[in-house]
């Protein structure tokens, strides 16, 4: 048997999705899964036994040639997929499904185009966590899905952390560091960055821990500029401040980012992708939601966890994804935000770890 699983979304999502590769492993054992990704976010499937082949779909260039798209459906078809299931919900996900040949193809009542699906499963905006919503294409709404198989499942092949490794074990970072991970696709999902730089001192001054900053390679000025190097002699806490502060924005792969979340104490994060490497590893999380909600279904998957969020504003969510700027101009939900509150949390988070 050959299935199909389409899942062309940011990278969180993807990661988020791992825990649905495993189960429809186990569900068809015998069966090959080819997986349909993003170009550009498939590294972050090295080493998942689940997947039998990733198939990258470079969305440039279906915006710049129909032949490209002609041509991918084309070698898709060739395969004779027996199954196609869809947990992405955009017009040209069902379009792909439908091309793919495939004669069951199992997506979202929601999703744009899905009459082109021979089974449509009804997917709610809220109440649901997104892990859920991906085992309804599976299972029906009775099933009960214990946590352990809800978590993310990420791999570390040996060869491709042996580099991060030595860095983190020269340093002496092994789960004695806090990672602060600043920085989202979208900017009202961001907090600003002096309310960072608050956590940050906190962080410094009051804590023997070492302090990572994480993000893309555009986020580096961004880290760098939450960073405050001029500490008091108090803060040392018998190191320089230079040897507890650790800018890694742009710095590792993938696969090397992931290895370097499991390693930490804690991660503060805004609603992005490392609230899902953190899940995968079970490593304490601490949530700031600006725009949009924990109720959309987005939010830690770990033991411990805690959300920060502006409550009681009747302009949130302003949108599933967040946007570029506030709707309303005031920006409450992120400028509101109780730094003191957030730090006095993330102690607790890591008390006894």
């Amino acid at each position: 048997m050959k299935i199909l699983i389409i899942q062309t979304a940011f990278l969180g999502d993807l990661i988020l999705t791992t825990s649905f590769f495993r189960e429809v492993k186990e569900k068809y054992k015998d069966a090959e899964v080819h997986l349909i990704v993003n170009k550009g976010t498939e590294d972050i499937l090295a080493g998942n036994k689940n997947i039998t082949r990733v198939i990258p779909f470079d969305k440039a260039k279906v915006k710049k040639s129909i032949f490209y798209f002609l041509s991918f459906i084309q070698n898709l078809r060739k395969e004779k997929f027996d199954l196609c299931l869809c947990p992405h919900f955009s017009h040209r996900s069902s379009l792909i499904a439908f091309f793919s040949g495939s004669k069951e193809r199992i997506g979202y009542k929601e999703a744009g185009f899905s009459f082109l699906h021979t089974k449509k499963i009804s997917r709610p905006t809220r109440d649901k966590h997104e892990v859920d919503k991906l085992f309804s294409l599976l299972y029906d709404s009775n099933t009960q899905i214990p946590m352990n198989k809800k978590r993310p499942e990420l791999f570390f092949p040996e060869d491709r952390i042996t580099n991060i490794k030595a860095v983190l074990e020269s340093h002496n970072l092994k789960k004695n560091f806090i990672i602060l991970a600043p920085s989202s696709v979208w900017e009202t999902k961001r907090m600003p960055a002096d309310k960072f730089k608050e956590i940050f001192i906190s962080i410094a001054t009051n804590t023997n821990y070492s302090i990572v900053l994480i993000g893309s390679s555009k986020d580096q000025i961004l880290c760098e500029n939450i960073i405050e190097r001029r500490l008091p002699e108090n803060a040392k806490k018998g190191l320089s401040n230079s040897e507890r502060i650790f800018n890694l924005a742009g710095k590792t792969d993938l696969v090397e980012l992931s290895y370097v979340i499991s390693q930490a104490s804690a991660i503060v994060s805004n609603d992005s992708s490392p609230i899902h490497f953190a899940s995968a590893h079970n490593v304490p999380t601490l949530m700031i939601y600006g725009a949009t909600i924990p109720d959309f279904g987005y939010s830690a998957l770990a033991d411990k966890q805690y959300i920060a969020e502006v409550n009681d504003l009747p302009c949130r969510p302003c949108g599933i994804h967040g946007g570029k700027i506030c709707p309303e101009k005031h920006f409450k939900c992120m400028l509101f935000q109780d730094t003191d509150l957030i730090f006095k949390e993330l102690l607790k988070l890591v008390k006894d770890k």
